[in-house]
């Protein structure tokens, strides 16, 4: 896996989540410290993507406004921390749920459904493309689908987006 966690051995450091989030975005040291209000400066946010070991373990508010600006979750922010002052920290699990945004517990239960089942698809298209010698043995790939009436080009918003209502009105 690519992204902040790059191969899916190595811990996730503060230096790949601000690099990371400023290659994706654009973004300049500048950004980041008036994306973050000023809480931190242009040469804090330096520091921290320099990749240069931390002296000192970031204070909460700083924690909580990088966790913000780069719209991280709290604990990936903490544990890349730990690691940048040196502690030998491991997350458990899969490098994929230390990238979802802080909130994603939030989501609706059919929003979750949905979003496990595309990765479930991705990661048995994964499994299939590694293992498959011949494209004629491959099995078809799965497919996701749900209900018509629940597709964003189906709600209202300002006016009917269905010729059928539409016409009824």
């Amino acid at each position: 896996m690519t992204g902040p966690n790059g191969p899916e051995h190595l811990p996730v450091t503060l230096h790949d989540l601000v690099r990371s989030c400023m290659a994706d975005h654009g973004w300049s040291y500048t950004d980041l410290e008036n994306r973050s209000g000023h809480a931190l400066s242009r040469g804090r946010w330096q520091q921290l993507g320099s990749g240069v070991p931390q002296k000192r373990f970031p204070d909460p508010a700083s924690l909580t406004a990088i966790a913000t600006v780069l719209d991280i979750d709290i604990t990936t922010v903490v544990l890349a921390a730990a690691r940048a002052v040196g502690l030998d920290v491991r997350v458990q699990g899969s490098a994929l749920a230390t990238l979802l945004p802080e909130g994603t517990e939030r989501l609706p239960d059919v929003m979750r459904d949905a979003i496990l089942t595309l990765v479930r698809a991705a990661v048995a298209d994964a499994a299939q493309e590694g293992s498959a010698t011949d494209t004629a043995e491959q099995q078809p790939r799965p497919t996701l689908e749900w209900p018509k009436s629940a597709a964003p080009s189906r709600r209202r918003h300002n006016g009917p987006t269905d010729d059928r209502e539409a016409g009824s009105q």
